[in-house]
C-alpha cells in the first residue's frame, strides 16, 4: 500500500507517508500518557474502595469503566503505531477501509438519527430535573448521557464518511 503525508479518503490505497521520527515521537507521547492512566486508574480504584459514601463509590466507579478503557485504547494505539514504525502486520486498533457501503451508509444516518432523538429525550428529562434535591445523581448522569450521545455521533459521522 503506498503511504503519503495526509490521508486520501477518495483513494484507499493511500496512507500516511512512514516517518520515523513522527512515529518514535507518537509511540513515547501514548507510552507516557498510558503510564500516567495507570496510576490514574490506581487513585480511581482507591476512591472506590475506601469511600463509604454510596454515591462517590458510584461515581468513581463510573470513572474508573473510563479510564480502564482510556488504558485498553492507549495500549492498542501504541501497538499500531509500533507496527507502523516496524513494518509489521496489523496490530492493536484496526484500520477502516474507505468504500462506498451503501447498507451502513443508510444504518449509520439511522442510528445518528436514534441518537439524536435520544440526545432530545435526554434534554426533556434534564429540564425536568432541574428541581431534583442538591444531592440527587439524577442530572448529573443524564449530562453524562448527552455526552455519551455527542460521541456516538461523531463516532458515527466517523463511519459514515468511510462508507458513502
Amino acid at each position: 500500500m503506498r503511504r503519503t503525508r495526509c490521508a486520501n479518503l477518495e483513494d484507499p490505497t493511500v496512507t500516511p507517508v512512514p516517518d520515523r521520527e513522527a512515529d518514535a515521537r507518537i509511540l513515547e507521547l501514548l507510552r507516557t500518557h498510558d503510564a500516567r492512566e495507570s496510576a490514574v486508574l490506581g487513585a480511581y480504584q482507591q476512591l472506590v474502595d475506601e469511600s463509604t459514601d454510596e454515591g462517590i463509590r458510584y461515581l468513581g466507579q463510573l470513572i474508573l469503566e473510563d479510564e480502564e478503557r482510556h488504558h485498553q485504547i492507549l495500549a492498542q494505539m501504541a501497538f499500531r503505531v509500533e507496527a507502523w514504525k516496524t513494518g509489521g502486520g496489523a496490530a492493536g486498533t484496526p484500520s477502516l477501509t474507505p468504500r462506498v457501503n451503501r447498507e451502513l451508509l443508510d444504518e449509520t444516518r439511522h442510528l445518528i438519527a436514534l441518537e439524536r432523538a435520544d440526545a432530545r429525550e435526554l434534554r426533556t428529562l434534564q429540564k425536568e430535573l432541574r428541581y431534583a434535591p442538591a444531592t440527587s445523581l439524577l442530572p448529573l448522569l443524564v449530562k453524562l448521557m448527552l455526552h455519551d450521545n455527542a460521541k456516538h455521533i461523531e463516532i458515527l459521522q466517523f463511519i459514515r464518511a468511510y462508507a458513502g
